[in-house]
């Protein structure tokens, strides 16, 4: 039988061949923490060569996406009321909350999203661990011009990165516009993501979490959003991601938001 010392081991001879494909924090995870090798064992019900491989494949993906690279403060202030973190559900796992109606997308910010999704990921990953995580996505108000099926399916696929972090996955009011595409994102899913997916309607979130940890939109209390201190507008940092002027007015203008210069 598999053990986390055994595959701890055989994951450091790796490093030890291959220093360059892991990052020094993902390496330091695993000699240091029970999660970050027991989660990869039991995605595979201790099948040890199966974990080594998946381990091998999320860790070298973390380095080359540069996932250690980036903090909170790296995207803009705008990207943030697409997302949500709430706080945790009634059996203590902590719950990111989509808001698909204020997701917007240009071409030009393909990298930047994913690497804004991966960057969450990453984020609740660390925060929930063995415990896990819910997804919540919040579908009310949103049309066929707030979903991007490529890049669903990229968060789609980098979450099977993560074994063991998503536990259930409720999309909420779901209009029948996008049943349709909700089909298609149903086949990027695999089974094992598949069987943690629900469809409910907003009242029904009361029976997971506390109505304390909900926004108003969603029947809950809390009127102030959560998001991380010191972040700056898109028309203040854009440079950052080698943009120009342009892309930032398109973004404004898809946005509807007038820039303050």
């Amino acid at each position: 039988m598999a053990t986390i010392e055994s595959l701890r081991s055989r994951f450091n001879e790796e490093v030890d061949k291959n220093p360059s494909l892991y990052h020094p924090i993902d390496v330091e995870r695993v000699r240091t923490e029970e999660w970050q090798v027991k989660r990869y064992l039991e995605e595979f019900d201790n099948d040890e060569n199966q974990a080594f491989e998946l381990m091998k494949k999320s860790l070298q993906w973390k380095n080359e996406f540069g996932i250690h690279d980036r903090n909170d403060q790296y995207f803009p202030l705008e990207f943030y009321d697409s997302t949500e973190f709430l706080g945790r559900d009634k059996q203590g796992r902590y719950v990111q909350l989509e808001i698909f109606r204020n997701q917007y997308h240009l071409k030009e910010l393909t990298l930047l999203y994913r690497q804004y999704v991966a960057h969450n990921l990453e984020r609740i990953d660390r925060m929930a661990g063995e415990n896990g995580f819910i997804l919540l996505m919040d579908t009310n108000g949103a049309g066929v011009s707030n979903i991007n099926l490529d890049l669903t399916k990229f968060k789609l696929s980098i979450i099977e990165l993560y074994p063991g972090s998503l536990k259930q996955f409720f999309v909420v009011d779901l209009p029948w516009l996008l049943n349709p595409i909700m089909k298609i994102i149903v086949g990027f899913m695999g089974q094992k993501i598949r069987e943690k997916l629900s469809y409910i309607k907003r009242q029904q979130i009361l029976e997971y979490m506390d109505e304390e940890n909900l926004p108003i939109s969603l029947n809950g209390k809390k009127d102030k959003a959560n998001i991380p201190d010191n972040l700056e507008k898109f028309e203040k940092c854009f440079k950052r991601y080698d943009l120009d002027e342009k892309v930032v007015d398109q973004y404004y203008s898809t946005r509807k938001i007038k820039r303050s210069n």
